[in-house]
């Protein structure tokens, strides 16, 4: 951190703000459907079945079992949380609102808020949809591969966005103590996040603040560590 300041987040945009609430709601409003049908559920659930749709593998309600939707989504949640926080961390006293990195980290922490609520809210439809097989004692989860396959197309969309609102960085002038390795940037007295290449056609880490190591090490728990742990509590 640069002497005599602290570290603040650059401010989120009304899009962001919205997409974080909308998040927390869908989330509150999926364990309050689930804790409200779990009483009605039964106690073996039918989680395997035969061609024709009828059960033949089951497993006892539990609420781990029962509450994995919303467990997903507070992972999902937390993990982008996590990130867009870190992606709008500049430790400057004045955060330079016009400057390109500001830019760029407002429209990624952007995309990652949307990137959250669009799965949080497959999610959530995901909660109905299980609780319907259960007490049918059917298989079938309804348009699942449809909406799934609408999260997809949302998720790319939003990408393809925060790519062209983030745009091409100004180039700067080239100061080799600045760069590990020849295309490391490292430079401690740097407030940005994000910085130019050397050649200034796209964005890079500033790997002299600690947070870029924390942002790289977030997005491999998000990728890697994540899906295990919801695996093993799935499977207990």
């Amino acid at each position: 951190m640069i002497a005599g300041t602290r570290l603040r987040l650059v401010r989120p945009s009304h899009l962001t703000k919205v997409a974080i609430a909308a998040s927390f709601a869908t989330i509150t409003w999926s364990a309050a459907f689930l804790l409200t049908l779990y009483p009605r559920l039964p106690w073996l659930l039918p989680v395997h079945f035969k061609p024709n749709g009828f059960p033949n593998g089951w497993q006892y309600k539990t609420y781990w079992r029962v509450l994995m939707p919303v467990f997903v989504q507070v992972s999902l949640t937390l993990v982008l949380l996590a990130i867009g926080a870190l992606l709008l961390s500049r430790p400057h006293g004045d955060h330079d609102e016009n400057a390109p990195d500001v830019r760029a980290a407002s429209a990624a922490a952007e995309a990652v808020a949307l990137f959250a609520l669009i799965w949080v809210a497959f999610q959530g439809y995901v909660a109905i949809a299980l609780t319907l097989m259960w007490r049918a004692e059917r298989a079938g989860l309804g348009p699942y591969v449809y909406l799934e396959l609408t999260g997809i197309v949302l998720t790319i969309a939003v990408a393809i966005r925060a790519h062209a609102r983030v745009g091409r960085p100004d180039p700067r002038p080239f100061v080799p103590e600045h760069w590990t390795f020849g295309h490391l940037y490292k430079n401690r007295e740097d407030p940005a996040l994000f910085a130019p290449t050397r050649d200034g056609t796209r964005w890079t880490l500033n790997f002299g603040r600690p947070l870029a190591a924390a942002l790289m090490g977030t997005v491999l728990l998000l990728g890697i560590v994540l899906p295990v742990v919801i695996l093993a509590l799935l499977l207990r």
